[in-house]
């Protein structure tokens, strides 16, 4: 049992570093998502082989036509997803980035009840709100220190909201198909999107030694531990330690973001960060109390 408590903890430390990659890199934010991708759907290639060899009912299973199809999807909002929060790390701060993207849970539920009519718990609705009112402070002090910090924000809450799409793309097929053999399904799409999109923006796939150790840490950092590890752990975890875990994420990117970078957190914005977790980690909790598959990612 602590293994697994360790390995969600050691998971979310990774999620929580990608900011700081970003941060550092020089090179075009796609051409260094593309490389991530890459290297990601490398790395995880032979997970899904030996995955594949154990023998367990999903790893038998063979992808139908519309398994690939949405992994294609989900693979595509991935993509979406990691170049828009990059990109929102040019304008706004690594904690806030963290925090916006963060409010996926807010948007599963929303979906969830518009798409699937499954209606929000009077728990789920009480957390929603407490939400909003938290980011809405956040957006607030951000529009204070100027526009930029605001337009990162929004781009943080797009990539949310992509979140969101491929998570429940991934709600059907890992109900028959196992998370490694998926994962390197969505890796692999999505590195192919990503490259699609360096190729049409000009962006080049020329990049220093620095940037591809960059890269590359967010490869196995983010990606094979970060992903991988919280996916697995969350199949097993108490609902309320995955609502923790959902908290986690943004307070350990503000802390990095101190510690490796030097950005400081305004009183307003911290008040109005904590405020928008708690929102966000009663969502989370309250959606991990439905009778549900576990979304693995």
């Amino acid at each position: 049992m602590t293994a697994r408590y360790a390995l969600l903890a050691l998971g979310i430390a990774g999620l929580s570093m990608a900011g700081i990659f970003y941060s550092l890199a020089h090179a075009p934010v796609v051409t260094v998502v593309a490389y991530r991708m890459v290297f990601a759907a490398v790395l995880m290639l032979p997970v899904a082989l030996v995955a594949r060899g154990r023998g367990a009912p999903q790893t038998r299973a063979a992808f139908t036509r519309a398994d690939l199809w949405t992994t294609a999807g989900a693979g595509a909002l991935f993509a979406l997803d990691l170049i828009v929060w990059a990109i929102s790390l040019k304008f706004t701060t690594v904690a806030s980035a963290a925090l916006f993207v963060s409010t996926h849970p807010i948007f599963v539920a929303l979906l969830a009840w518009a798409i699937f009519r499954e209606r929000p718990t009077p728990l789920m609705l009480l957390g929603i709100a407490v939400g909003i009112v938290g980011i809405t402070i956040v957006a607030y002090q951000d529009l204070a220190l100027s526009g930029r910090a605001l337009f990162g924000d929004g781009l943080a809450l797009l990539a949310a909201f992509a979140e969101t799409g491929y998570l429940l793309c991934g709600r059907s097929v890992r109900r028959r198909i196992d998370a490694p053999r998926y994962a390197f399904g969505v890796y692999t799409t999505c590195a192919a999107f990503v490259c699609v999109v360096v190729l049409v923006s000009g962006s080049g796939f020329a990049i220093s030694s620095h940037d591809l150790l960059l890269a590359l840490g967010l490869a196995v950092v983010a990606t094979a531990l970060g992903h991988t590890l919280v996916s697995q752990s969350l199949g097993y975890m108490p609902a309320a330690v995955v609502a923790v875990s959902f908290l986690a994420q943004p307070l350990m990117a503000a802390f990095f973001a101190y510690a490796f970078l030097g950005q400081m957190i305004p009183l307003t914005t911290a008040l109005g960060g904590l405020i928008a977790l708690a929102g966000i980690g009663v969502v989370a909790y309250a959606n991990e109390r439905l009778p549900a598959e576990p979304l693995e990612m």
